[in-house]
């Protein structure tokens, strides 16, 4: 019997072209598999087919943590492929595989062992890869998604530097397993990789019940670029009498502001917000 396939993608996305998305589609059933097609997005939410054996995501790390919610509460025990077709794909980084549709659909469908996943939480909302509360969050807040659409992660440069000339500092209350930081940003890492091929958590993988954190002590304009480069350049602690490294399985982020905090690339709610390790878990293909 064909494998069913759930093809899922967000036509919203930055990085979506409909000839990638057919192209993929195609290559699948080249090699014998019965495809669906399914959008989500803003004001589309994702239903998990009843026959399918296997849910494909094609696009970036906001579109796979959608997809991957919404199997979670199917309550569906489906393995999830992801291929790369986003502003950024994050866990692709991480998992490898390849990029070429047909390639990429030979891997899925022969798949023989899964690949596990352990998601973390941010107020019972999953995330995948990273999070983080700063000036990286206001500015992902504050992105156009028209300009996303059209110039893809540049989108997110472009609001980082209207913040130039309004840095705001949130005083921030961290409490990491339950022991209390004061700081001004901070970074939460789930997996390897952070806004492309860089890390500020290199040990962090995406297989272990551990949430790797790195708070700024203070972040102003020249402490946050400092840590920047310093996470570009391969040497995130590079700062180290300004930054505070931590590991635990909860972290709660407390601020007198709705400050907004980021994940996957994407402004998912306001402070206070409890981070914790998922007791699900899943599987990759």
């Amino acid at each position: 019997m064909a494998v069913r396939v759930q093809l899922v993608v967000n036509p919203d996305a930055g990085g979506y072209r409909v000839e990638n998305v057919l192209e993929l589609r195609e290559a699948f059933r080249r090699k014998g598999a019965r495809v669906t097609l399914a959008h989500i997005g803003p004001g589309r939410q994702l239903m998990v087919e009843d026959d399918a054996d296997l849910i494909v995501v094609a696009g970036g790390d906001g579109t796979l943590r959608h997809a991957a919610m919404a199997l979670l509460t199917s309550g569906r025990d489906l393995p999830l492929a992801c291929f790369p077709m986003g502003t950024v794909n994050l866990l692709h980084l991480e998992v490898g595989g390849p990029t070429n549709p047909d390639d990429f659909a030979h891997v899925a469908l022969n798949q023989v062992k899964a690949q596990f996943h352990v998601p973390a939480t941010i107020n019972g909302e999953m995330f995948f890869g990273c999070a983080s509360v700063g000036p990286d969050s206001h500015a992902v807040a504050g992105v156009s998604l028209r300009l996303k659409r059209l110039i893809g992660r540049y989108a997110y440069l472009v609001s980082m530097l209207r913040l130039l000339g309004r840095w705001h500092r949130p005083q921030l209350t961290i409490i990491a397993d339950g022991k209390s930081h004061k700081c001004e940003a901070v970074y939460i890492a789930k997996g390897v990789y952070f806004a492309g091929p860089y890390t500020f958590a290199p040990e962090a993988r995406r297989t272990t019940a551990k949430l790797h954190v790195l708070a700024l002590k203070q972040a102003g304009r020249r402490d946050f670029w400092r840590f920047v480069r310093g996470v570009m350049r391969g040497r995130p602690l590079e700062d180290r009498a300004n930054l505070i490294p931590l590991n635990c399985t909860t972290l709660d982020i407390l601020c007198d502001e709705p400050w907004p905090i980021q994940a996957d690339g994407d402004a998912v709610t306001t402070l206070p917000v409890r981070i914790e390790i998922s007791d699900k878990r899943l599987r990759l293909h």
